[in-house]
C-alpha cells in the first residue's frame, strides 16, 4: 500500500523587524505552491522566518496570537498542514523559538518548543519535549528546529515516537552549513526515515535546504536563492527500509532497540564528565 505525502518548503527571505511584510511572502510561497501542485498535503518554512533578525523581547507573542491568528487562516484557506517556521514565543517571564503546527481545518494541532538552543549566541530559553503528529491517512511526522539536529538523540526521540518524516525549519548563514547537510544525510542514515532541512535566506541564512530519502539518498537541494521544493514521498519507503534494511542490508534501528543493553552517558554532570573535563583542559591550556 502507498502512502504518499506531497511536501513543500519555502525556502525564503525575510525582513528584519517586519512581521506582516514576511507572512505575506508566506502566504504568497504557499499560494504558488498549491497553485502548480494541489496534491501538497504538507508545507514547511524556516526558522524564525515571521519576526526575521529582530529583537527576541520585541518580536514574541502569546501562542495564540496575531502570529498564529494569520497562519490558522493560511492553513484553512489552503488545506494544508502547515509549520510557518518558528517564531518567538512569550510564556509567563519566559520566550521561546516555538515552531506551532495548523492542520487543514486551521486547528493549532501542537507546538515544539526548540531544545537546543545555539548557545552562547540564542538566548531563548530552551524547551524540554519532542514533538511529532500526524498526517491523517498517511503517517507520523516529526519536528524539531535547527541546531536541534546536531543533537542525535533528538532524532532519535522522535523515530522511536513514530516520525517517519522529520521536518527541520533552520535559520542559519554560517560556515558549517556544509556540515548540516551532511548531518541531514546520516541522520536519514541512522534513522531510516526522511529529512526534510528547510534553510531561510539573508538576513540570517544562506538557504541551500534539502529533502534526503530513508537512505541518504538527496531527493532535492536547493541553491541560495528564493525556491519552493516540492516532493511527494512515500512512507512505505521508510517501512521498506526499516524491515529490509539500508541497501538491503543493514536493518540500523531494529537493532538499535532489539540488544538488551542501554546507555547512561547522561548520569553525570557535563563538567564532570570525561568529555567535559577534556574540554575544560584545553581551555586551561589556551589560557
Amino acid at each position: 500500500m502507498s502512502r504518499l505525502l506531497g511536501i513543500g518548503a519555502c525556502q525564503m527571505e525575510t525582513n528584519s523587524g517586519d512581521i506582516q511584510t514576511n507572512l505575506e511572502t508566506l502566504a504568497s510561497h504557499v499560494k504558488n505552491i498549491k497553485f502548480y501542485s494541489p496534491w501538497v498535503k504538507l508545507i514547511c518554512a524556516p526558522e524564525l522566518i515571521i519576526p526575521g533578525m529582530s529583537s527576541m523581547a520585541a518580536a514574541a507573542q502569546t501562542i495564540p496570537g496575531p502570529i498564529t491568528a494569520f497562519c490558522a487562516e493560511l492553513a484553512r484557506e489552503y488545506g494544508v498542514y502547515l509549520v510557518p517556521g518558528s517564531i518567538y514565543e512569550k510564556a509567563g517571564d519566559k520566550i521561546f523559538n516555538t515552531a506551532p503546527v495548523f492542520d487543514p481545518l486551521g486547528e493549532l494541532i501542537t507546538t515544539y518548543r526548540k531544545m537546543y538552543p545555539w548557545r552562547p549566541y540564542e538566548k531563548a530559553d530552551s524547551g524540554d519535549q519532542t514533538c511529532t503528529f500526524e498526517i491523517q491517512g498517511v503517517g507520523t511526522v516529526g519536528l524539531c528546529i535547527c541546531y536541534d539536529l546536531w543533537f542525535p538523540e533528538v532524532i532519535r526521540d522522535l523515530t522511536w515516537k513514530g516520525a517517519e518524516v522529520i521536518l527541520i525549519p533552520t535559520l542559519t548563514g554560517t560556515q558549517d552549513r556544509q556540515q548540516e547537510l551532511i548531518l541531514s544525510q546520516a541522520a536519514a542514515i541512522v534513522n531510516q526515515c526522511y529529512i526534510v532541512n528547510v534553510n531561510g535566506l539573508k538576513p540570517g541564512g544562506k538557504g541551500q535546504s534539502i529533502i534526503v530519502d530513508p537512505e541518504g539518498q538527496i531527493v532535492q537541494r536547493a541553491d541560495q536563492l528564493p525556491e519552493n521544493m516540492i516532493a511527494m514521498l512515500d512512507l512505505e519507503r521508510v517501512t521498506q527500509v526499516r524491515e529490509y534494511g539500508t541497501c538491503g542490508v543493514s536493518r540500523a534501528l531494529g537493532s538499535y532497540f532489539h540488544e538488551s543493553h542501554r546507555f547512561g552517558h547522561q548520569i553525570q554532570a557535563y563538567p564532570e564528565s570525561p568529555a567535559g573535563k577534556s574540554i575544560s583542559g584545553v581551555l586551561r591550556e589556551k589560557r
